[in-house]
């Protein structure tokens, strides 16, 4: 039996769209420097190659081309993703490894031993494809539609051999509503983003306009490493998504604060010993909630006083 140990080009395209091409650095929503078709210092191929070429890691700024970023996504995933495809898993068709290497390209490797997988790779492909649709298809706790999407479609490759490219979102009609327009659960969950920050005003309807693209541009003009187009492509949509996020987890550093000073006041006001462990304790996770809250969204927290100092 032959085995397959490398991406087939439908399945280089179907990735490569999948992942969206970002020209300039860009930090994904877990805060990490991302460029290219989603390249970070993590991956030893991408970093072998830009330590090299520039002698140091990613910075805020740096830039690639698409020829390029082509040209290390075949190898990156290749000698990094099908390498664990071809051994754990040993797909019987190459849309089965396509399929495969960008769940593990999106997932990590570690998505080779998920239970999606052990049924690729027991032969029970339809098995494999349904348990694929609903594996991890959320983040910071929200179900996203664009990893439903990318999920359905992979499971879709892998089990009937259907390749689908997932494009970036343009939002340019020239009437508020187009009257061909389709609603887009993506497109939907960002507008309520959006509007969540203060850029969009109008119903979270999924669908392209005016309106959207105004928000998008609004947003994209306070992040520093984006191109203001409105376009909602890969940098866009991972921005949002940090920034929706910072959000959530600046409810949680103000809960721990009124906490940490519910505490000290009960404890300066004259109250049993533990309470003062309790104080002090609150008051240093509230303390330390802040600090990585600050490091982790800082491009975010510089965009916002620029703002204020230009406004």
């Amino acid at each position: 039996m032959t085995v397959i140990t490398k991406l087939s080009p439908a399945g280089v395209a179907d990735l490569g769209a999948h992942e969206g091409f970002v020209s300039r650095t860009y930090r994904c929503p877990a805060g990490v420097l991302t460029i290219g078709f989603g390249f970070t210092m993590g991956s030893m191929v991408f970093a072998d190659y830009w330590r090299t070429k520039y002698g140091r890691g990613l910075k805020p700024g740096d830039t690639i081309t698409r020829e390029e970023a082509e040209k290390l996504l075949i190898e990156l995933v290749n000698h990094e993703y099908g390498v664990t495809v071809a051994d754990k898993i040993k797909p019987q068709k190459q849309c089965e490894f396509d399929g495969a290497s960008s769940v593990l390209y999106n997932c990590g490797k570690g998505a080779a031993n998920w239970r999606w997988a052990k049924a690729l790779a027991a032969g029970d492909v339809k098995s494999a494809a349904a348990l694929l649709r609903t594996t991890a298809v959320t983040a910071n706790g929200k179900r996203l539609p664009g990893l439903v999407k990318r999920r359905a479609a992979e499971a879709l490759m892998i089990e009937r051999g259907v390749y689908s490219s997932r494009k970036a979102i343009r939002i340019e009609p020239a009437t508020d509503i187009a009257p061909a327009a389709t609603a887009d659960d993506e497109l939907a969950h960002y507008q309520g983003i959006l509007a969540r920050l203060g850029h969009y005003k109008g119903q979270l309807d999924g669908l392209a306009g005016p309106k959207t693209t105004a928000a998008v541009r609004a947003f994209q003009e306070t992040q520093p490493n984006l191109n203001v187009d409105g376009i909602l492509g890969t940098g866009t949509a991972a921005a949002l998504d940090r920034a929706d996020a910072a959000g959530d987890r600046a409810k949680d550093v103000g809960a721990a604060a009124f906490v940490s000073i519910g505490s000290a006041a009960a404890a300066a006001g004259g109250a049993p010993v533990w309470v003062y462990w309790v104080a002090g304790a609150a008051t240093a996770f509230a303390l330390l909630a802040a600090g990585v809250y600050a490091w982790r969204y800082r491009d975010e927290i510089r965009a916002a006083i620029k703002r204020r100092a230009t406004a």
